[in-house]
Order: structure tokens, then sequence, then C-alpha cells
């Protein structure tokens, strides 16, 4: 299966979901879909919201992420495939006993951190679809599960990532080491942001936090989408 068209099934569908779940309640109940317990003014609801707004919106992003995940899956394989060729043949015959040993020690450590990242890859994957298969209104509880497997195995998976890119970039590898910090610091920015927004809006009732919250959601996913687009340039190396 071509790389491309697994990266396209793999960032669309949810690009897709993402922008029908907002932009089609947003058109047709723009009061309903905007209004909290806190009864004042917002021009944009949260993720959770507009795929529970009705069983349109759910059913459409649920088929979406389901046909988007075996194509996740096979893209978690290819970069874990990609990661492990580049670190195949990485110690030179003729270093130093110590050079070796240190060098050794550094490959170990990356080959471990390459294991762990395709384990928390598929992790993530799993939270996805446990959030998209439980809505807020008809399992909170599963999907506040599913919410949070999915955010904290992203962040592990996008830290580990970059440990491994960093390496290769040391190595004068393949490598998106420079982009993809930039896309884990605005993750991790918005991740922080939507904590913050979160908790204003649930203890004081101020003026356009659901918004912002709402907002610093959609940045969030969109930076995780590209973050993971960008192994298309890996797997143009290789499966190309």
């Amino acid at each position: 299966m071509k790389a491309e068209f697994v990266v396209a099934c793999a960032t669309a569908c949810p690009l897709i979901a993402l922008a029908f779940c907002y932009i089609y309640p947003l058109l047709v109940d723009f009061s309903q879909i905007n209004k909290t317990h806190c009864h004042v003014y917002n021009f944009l609801p949260s993720v959770s919201a507009t795929i529970s707004y009705n069983p349109l919106t759910s059913f459409f992003w649920f088929m979406l992420i389901l046909i988007h995940t075996p194509f996740r899956f096979i893209l978690a394989k290819y970069l874990h495939d990609f990661y492990k060729t580049q670190f195949s043949h990485k110690i030179p015959e003729d270093y130093v006993p110590f050079a070796y040993k240190t060098d050794y020690l550094k490959l170990t450590s990356v080959r471990k951190q390459i294991f762990f990242a395709y384990q928390i890859n598929k992790v993530e994957i799993i939270g996805l679809f446990i959030l998209s298969m439980f809505t807020s209104n008809s399992n909170y509880d599963m999907h506040k599960l599913g919410f949070c497997t999915y955010l904290i195995s992203a962040s592990v998976f996008k830290m580990l990532v970059l440990s491994i890119e960093s390496r290769l970039k040391i190595e004068k590898l393949p490598n998106c080491y420079d982009v993809r910090k930039k896309l884990a610091i605005t993750f991790a920015l918005s991740f922080i942001l939507a904590i913050c927004l979160f908790t204003i809006h649930n203890s004081n009732c101020v003026y356009y936090v659901y918004s912002f919250f709402g907002l610093s959601e959609i940045i969030l996913i969109l930076s995780n989408i590209t973050f993971h687009y960008w192994t298309i340039n890996l797997m143009r190396k290789i499966y190309m």
C-alpha cells in the first residue's frame, strides 16, 4: 500500500470529520451549540459538544474515525520500521572499546525509545477510537477515559519522537525534527491553555472563555494531525 495513500487517509478523515462537526451545528443552531451552564455569550463550542450535538454529527465523526483507524495503525508501523532501519547499523567496527561502549549504550537507548514510541502511538489511536465511540452525552466516563488516554499518549509519543529524531539529526539522517519540534510545542501550549480555560470556565462564568477553550482544542487537534502528516516526508525515503 502506497505511503501517500496511507498518510492521506490517516490525516484527511479526522480533518473532514472535525470540519463537518463544527460547521454543521454552527450553521443550523448557533445559539444552542454555544449554550453552556454559564448562560453567557460564546461564538465557538468545544469539540465534544459538536461531536455529540445530534445523532448525525456523532455518526459522521465515528464513521470517519473508524475508517481512518486501520490506516493510523499502518502508518505507525511504517514509522516504527523506518526508525528501526535507520538505527540498524550504526556502530562502526573500528571503534576503540570505550567509544564503542558509549555509542552502543546510546544506540540501545534509542532502540528502546523506538519500541515504546510504537506502543504509545497505538495507545493514542485506541484512545481516539474510544472517545469517538462514546460521546460525552451517551457515556461521559468512557468518553473522558478515551479523551485522557488520547491526550496523554499523544504527548508522550511526541516527546519520544523528538528524542529519536534529534538523534537522526545529529547523525545527519532523514528527519523532520525542526518542524515536529514546532508542532509539539504548539500541541503542548494548546494543551496547557485548554486545561486553564476549562478550569476557569467551570469555576467562573466569563464571556468567551468556553469559546477560546474550543479554539485551543482545535489547535491541539490540528497540530497533532499535522505532526503525524509529516511522517510522509520520511516515508518517501523508503516506501516510494
